[in-house]
């Protein structure tokens, strides 16, 4: 059952404040966070499209960076949530959109607005990750398949005196070079 208003020890408004000043703080530095990762993948794809590997390492070794600092930004969260979910009564799973119903208005707008610009950003990375997942795989297939193709080029052919024939991988890189 959720608390009412006047269930609320008022005591608690000012911790509740707090609380809820911390988690937009919180959310703001997420949305940042989100935000270069969002064009660290942007780049990535550039450089996913031209085969730069070395700039590939570059942006990798940043996105661990900022994802570290997202989990542990998440983690605080989770933690403000929490306190504000039995503040207010809510089970600590609720969504944001949820506890919005029940924090003082002045707090709701940008909260709100927060969660939106979160929501666009995570949609824009989640569908830029999965394009850039398309091309590593479709970078994988021609690996694969120039694979085959140079390994079949080392494979042992018999003669018409069914003599073994083997051509070597050099010879055929040789003739390309």
């Amino acid at each position: 059952m959720l608390k009412g208003v006047e269930e609320m020890n008022p005591a608690n408004e000012p911790l509740r404040g707090q609380t809820i000043n911390r988690l937009t703080e919180i959310l703001s530095e997420q949305k940042k966070l989100y935000e270069r990762l969002l064009e660290l993948s942007r780049q990535k794809q550039k450089h996913l499209i031209k085969n730069n590997l070395g700039a590939l390492e570059e942006i990798v070794a940043q996105e661990e960076g900022l994802v570290l600092q997202v989990s542990k930004l998440e983690e605080g969260r989770v933690a403000c949530f929490s306190c504000l979910a039995g503040e207010y009564g809510l089970n600590a799973e609720s969504t944001l959109l949820e506890f919005l119903q029940h924090v003082a208005e002045h707090h709701r707008a940008q909260l709100k607005k927060l969660h939106e610009d979160l929501s666009g950003v995570l949609l824009d990375l989640r569908q830029l990750n999965q394009e850039n997942t398309a091309l590593l795989e479709q970078s994988l297939q021609f690996v694969n398949f120039t694979m085959d193709v140079l390994s079949q080029q080392s494979k042992p052919l018999y003669n018409a005196d069914h003599e073994i024939k083997v051509e070597r991988l050099t010879n055929f890189l040789d003739k390309k070079a």
